[in-house]
């Protein structure tokens, strides 16, 4: 229950964080977010592996990113990029937990399923060009609000649907190896978690672990738009 209400906390300061925020006040959230992500890593009195060196270098990547996604079009691929790996997180989770029976990282994160790996790869991608698909070709109420809030539109006229379905999905994939990334740092440095200032979710990188490498790589596709 306590997970369940930091999550919804977490998402809604999330949403008025990148939409509501003028860019100096977001620059600084942002950094501030991925400096204290930084604190968490580096505090831990341990061996570091070359697994901590990569989190290190992906986070310190993001904030390079920082003043590029400060602006308005930045901020909703920002947004898009969030929601790419939240749902990637989720579906993986519910799917694993409903149909998982083949566990494949087990000395990693014991509670990953092939099944619901696959699932959160492929969900992700239907569910935006589903979406997307309703929002651009058949115009339905609310196709201004998404053409604003996320960039899959521009996908879409870019690189048409196949390709945009394959984006998401590396993008997704991107999402799941941060989150193992993080997994197998932890238990080489005999942890459970990086921190404990969420309440139900460890620390800010134990939350952000699955971003720090799907924001960048989704960030080289939209580069190229």
């Amino acid at each position: 229950m306590k997970r369940v209400f930091t999550g919804l906390i977490l998402g809604l300061f999330a949403l008025f964080f990148v939409f509501f925020t003028s860019d100096t006040l977001f620059q600084i959230i942002l950094t501030g977010i991925l400096g204290y992500s930084l604190f968490e890593l580096l505090r831990i009195k341990a061996e570091r592996s070359f697994f901590v060196w990569i989190i290190f270098i992906m986070i310190l990547i993001n904030i390079s990113l920082i003043f590029s996604i400060a602006n308005s079009s930045g901020r909703s691929f920002f947004f898009t990029a969030l929601l790419i790996s939240v749902f990637t997180d989720i579906f993986a989770l519910v799917f694993g937990k409903l149909l998982g029976k083949r566990f494949i990282f087990p000395s990693i994160s014991p509670n990953k399923t092939l099944e619901g790996t696959i699932l959160g790869l492929v969900i992700p991608s239907f569910l935006f060009l589903f979406f997307g698909y309703l929002f651009i070709e058949v115009e339905i109420i609310g196709s201004e609000v998404f053409s604003e809030f996320l960039v899959i539109s521009l996908f879409i006229d870019s690189y048409g649907y196949l390709i945009t379905f394959f984006i998401i999905l590396i993008s997704s994939l991107a999402s799941i190896s941060g989150d193992l990334l993080a997994s197998k740092s932890k238990r080489l440095m005999g942890v459970k978690d990086f921190g404990n200032l969420l309440p139900g979710h460890g620390g800010v990188l134990d939350r952000i672990d699955s971003h720090v490498i799907c924001i960048p790589v989704f960030f080289i596709f939209y580069s190229l738009i």
